[in-house]
């Protein structure tokens, strides 16, 4: 989340309605049909005649036409600090475990995570290297990991249905994706950033200065980035020249950004804050309190593209008084339900993931190989839980197509017909090569009802 280990004593999911584009699967739409009189290609399969009537059945292989991408609004939901193994390694038919190794090559059952825990683990850049240990996926045990000093074993903790019974309701009743990764190894500041633009800048983790994390910093505010030249490391104020999801948008397309003021923020705290074009531009009006996500809905104001972000007690983060996974999933559920009881619902997509590991354990590794390389991007980091909401979502359906943080652009930039990528714009961004998550979708399907969900009762601290 926001500091690698947010040990403060301030503590500290993402369209008005306008004009919208449709973008076909495939040919095959009417516009492609015959002229009248013109009796086209001679048709393949069965003919029969019945009386002075003529009609053709496809041959028994043949494919319904492809239906045009339904939606005009998506919600990014990003929470904080959580790997596919902590929240869902023991959901049915996904790739998870219940047996976590360590560095000496010996495995044990991975312990029971608590809605509160006693401290925060490290998601730094470094300290998941030493996790990764060079794709090994074991190294959690070992000096600078996550775990840092501590011997409770809490990174190699799970949380179960019952910690979590919504998003698991969610995701059997929708689509779950268990090969999702992150863009880069933690920690928050790229992993925000990489939703909103398929990148990070080549950051490697956290401005050294808080709060802001963007262009309102400090001026002597630094952060490290691996220069995509050299792969050297150099720092760098915080305040990024690259391009967005909003940059390419068609025209009538908008978008908002829902989030909190973290606390103590004169502002909302959003990662658009470390985009220099957002944070001195016009786009800068359309960050706002999360409180008008509701008031959008009622007023029918909702835009096309939302990023839904929380970072005060409902984040999810763990380490922080207050901010239990209870809590934060029945932020969540409420978010949800409203979205989900109105007339939105029919042509909306959520998208529910996390921004990164957050230092727990998971047994994947990532499939592009970590490590620099000289106009290359860096490989990817640790899966992260991503659950796909729609009236056309597959309906209990695990999504196993290796997918990553970039592909939420890429799935953005296709729903409404963007004509260029983020990566035409900054070769750095990822999502021209991104899967774009349509096969998570069945458009012929009978949609899908709302799923209205119980707020829970949650354990006092």
């Amino acid at each position: 989340m926001l500091f690698g280990k947010r040990h403060l004593s301030v503590v500290f999911v993402l369209a008005a309605v306008a004009p919208l584009f449709v973008v076909p699967l495939a040919c095959g739409s009417s516009d492609d049909a015959p002229a009248t009189g013109d009796a086209g290609p001679a048709p393949t399969g069965t003919t029969t005649t019945t009386g002075t009537s003529t009609s053709t059945t496809p041959p028994p292989d043949a494919s319904p036409p492809a239906k045009p991408i339904p939606f005009k609004h998506v919600v990014v939901v990003v929470k904080e600090n959580h790997t596919f193994d902590n929240y869902f390694g023991t959901f049915p038919g996904a790739e998870g475990t219940t047996m976590c190794k360590k560095s000496n090559g010996t495995s044990f059952p991975c312990p029971h995570a608590p809605n509160f825990t006693s401290h925060d683990l490290s998601h730094a850049h470094s300290a998941g290297l030493v996790d990764y240990n060079n794709g090994k996926m074991d190294g959690w045990d070992l000096p600078n990991s996550s775990s840092g000093t501590e011997t409770d074993n809490l990174a190699y903790a799970q949380y179960h249905e019952e910690d979590i019974p919504n998003y698991w309701q969610y995701a059997k009743h929708f689509t779950l994706a268990d090969h999702f990764f992150s863009e880069m190894i933690g920690p928050s500041f790229p992993g925000h950033l990489a939703v909103l633009a398929a990148q990070a800048g080549w950051s490697l983790g956290n401005p050294d200065k808080i709060p802001y994390w963007g262009c309102d910093q400090p001026a002597d505010t630094r952060i490290t980035i691996q220069d995509q030249k050299t792969c050297m490391e150099k720092q760098i104020f915080p305040c990024f020249d690259i391009p967005t999801v909003p940059d390419i948008l068609p025209a009538g397309v908008n978008w908002k950004f829902y989030g909190t003021n973290f606390y103590f923020l004169n502002e909302i705290w959003s990662m658009f804050n470390g985009v220099n074009s957002i944070r001195n531009g016009p786009g800068w009006q359309n960050i706002v309190n999360v409180s008008q996500f509701e008031t959008d809905i009622d007023n029918k104001t909702l835009p096309a593209v939302s990023w839904l972000v929380n970072q005060d007690l409902n984040g999810e983060h763990p380490g922080i008084p207050g901010e239990g996974i209870c809590n934060g999933e029945n932020w969540t559920v409420k978010k949800l339900n409203k979205l989900m009881a109105s007339e939105y619902w029919k042509d909306t997509v959520v998208l529910f993931t996390m921004d990164d590991f957050g230092g727990w354990y998971d047994h994947v590794p990532p499939p592009r190989q970590y490590g620099c390389k000289p106009n290359e991007p860096y490989g990817l980091g640790f899966r992260l839980p991503l659950i796909i909401m729609s009236p056309y979502s597959k309906p209990g359906f695990i999504f196993k197509e290796v997918a990553e943080h970039a592909s939420i652009p890429k799935f953005i930039g296709k729903v409404f017909g963007a004509t260029k990528t983020l990566h035409d714009l900054d070769p750095a961004a990822q999502d021209a090569q991104a899967n774009d998550l349509m096969n998570a979708f069945d458009f012929n399907q009978t949609p899908l009802v709302p799923l209205i969900l119980k707020e829970r009762t949650c354990p006092s601290f």
